[in-house]
């Protein structure tokens, strides 16, 4: 017998303690598989949540936080919103494949932060330009005067050879709304 020198209640009282650390470990197994620890994501390297819990979901609480940073023009748009029906329910590689190009920054059931870079100008850069000066010559920018200048050309019509009306109308910005009256007003000073 395994325990010959312990008296009968002691043999009891072993096996009774026995059998409680076994229930103890049955039932304490299954409860953490079913409800795992707490674990504080945003303590830890982005990489290893990401990658290593395939149970986080997007819920209809979820926040979206989108970035697009425009590389030619360095300007950046933030854009934050719920998730839309079909996006709820969706793990991090499902949400990989609706956004390809796209650089997943965090992912958890409360927030999802994500990363787009364009090579590109952002549209108001994009759809506007201004003539100006630039270095004595006048100058042809993309966007709208006085909100960050970005060259698209430089022309060989110096400003001193222009009307002092002209100058300050260009240090002020001349907007122009397609390419024909670009064209025209560039010939317009050229003539001068």
């Amino acid at each position: 017998m395994l325990l010959p020198k312990l008296s009968t209640r002691n043999k009891w009282f072993a096996g009774a303690l026995f059998i409680l650390a076994a229930l103890v470990g049955y039932f304490g197994y299954g409860y953490i598989s079913k409800n795992p620890p707490i674990v504080d994501y945003r303590a830890q390297p982005q990489s290893e949540k990401v990658q290593h819990d395939a149970r986080l979901k997007i819920t209809a609480e979820t926040m979206l936080h989108q970035k697009m940073i425009y590389k030619k023009c360095g300007d950046q748009e933030n854009l934050r919103a719920r998730p839309s029906e079909n996006y709820i329910g969706m793990t991090l590689s499902q949400i990989q494949v609706a956004y390809p190009g796209w650089t997943i920054d965090y992912f958890d059931a409360t927030e999802v932060r994500m990363t787009l870079e364009i090579d590109n100008f952002c549209r108001e850069h994009a759809n506007g330009m201004y003539i100006g000066t630039k270095d004595g010559y006048v100058t042809v920018f993309y966007g709208k005067p006085g909100i960050k200048p970005i060259v698209k050309e430089v022309t060989k019509i110096a400003t001193k050879q222009l009307v002092a009306e002209d100058v300050a109308e260009l240090e002020k910005g001349i907007v122009v709304n397609t390419k024909e009256e670009l064209l025209r007003t560039l010939e317009g000073m050229q003539s001068q």
